[in-house]
């Protein structure tokens, strides 16, 4: 039998928070090679604060992190951005850049400082553009863009970084139906194909259970559920999170995948 691939991002018992309030409150979640790990939760139940403690951009209080096997606290800035990669929530660009400057950014971890753009480089970009539909962007500036296609541009430059693990906060928020579909296909398609690890935070519960291989439901700085889509999406554990009565599941008819929907 083929042992279980070790896992490419590891946190146990993570603590982390802001001034005196805690956020996190032991926090573990494994995400391997091959496969989307989602991650669900109400507002405020700390997922994109999960995020933030995981790339290192907030401190821990306790616990530890390791991706690729070794401790994040041991990693090198540039280290940690050629094994890992990040799509932040949408903010507004501080720079005028064109997309395809932009996107290129996401090439600085793998070329000395002040060094030109490779070939590669250009190819990866120009890659990373096309699979989010922004093939024709590139001249395009930033600030002129749309908050939907601003998003794809970010999630662009974390593709162009072609790290093995992605940690992506809403890659489909502000997008139209057809590019959300785009996205998580995608995203499905780098885990499967490209044995990438995806970890990726959304409010979309329908979405994720049928993109993710296994899914975290937060609650209060604290996971509630853990497992495969079926396993977590079940209305008792929604009625815990959400608090709400009118809250149901049902499988998808077209996928088999558990749905949810309101039945007041």
């Amino acid at each position: 039998m083929k042992a279980e691939q070790e896992p490419f991002l590891q946190a146990r018992a993570v603590r982390a928070g802001y001034s005196g309030r805690e956020v996190l409150r032991g926090i573990d979640l494994e995400v391997r090679r091959g496969e989307v790990l989602c991650v669900a939760g109400p507002n405020g139940s700390g997922k994109s604060t999960l995020l933030r403690a995981v790339t290192g951009l907030l401190p821990l209080r306790g616990g530890e992190v390791r991706i690729g096997g070794t401790p994040l606290g041991v990693l090198s800035a540039k280290e940690r951005a050629r094994r890992c990669a990040v799509q932040p929530q949408v903010e507004a660009p501080m720079f005028d850049y064109t997309v395809g400057q932009f996107v290129l950014l996401g090439r600085h971890p793998h070329r000395p400082p002040l060094a030109a753009a490779t070939a590669h480089d250009r190819a990866a970009a120009s890659r990373a553009m096309e699979e989010t539909d922004l093939a024709g962007f590139g001249e395009r500036s930033i600030r002129s863009l749309s908050t939907g296609e601003w998003q794809r541009t970010l999630l662009a430059r974390a593709l162009a970084q072609e790290a093995p693990l992605l940690l992506l906060d809403e890659p489909a928020a502000h997008l139209d139906p057809g590019h959300r579909f785009v996205v998580h296909t995608l995203l499905r398609s780098l885990a499967r194909e490209q044995n990438r690890a995806v970890l990726c935070v959304s409010h979309d519960l329908n979405l994720a259970a049928e993109f993710s291989d296994r899914m975290i439901i937060m609650t209060q700085g604290r996971v509630q559920a853990a497992g495969t889509p079926e396993e977590v999406l079940t209305e008792p554990n929604l009625r815990e999170v959400f608090r709400c009565e009118a809250l149901r599941v049902a499988p998808n008819p077209f996928t088999g995948r558990p749905g949810t929907f309101f039945a007041p």
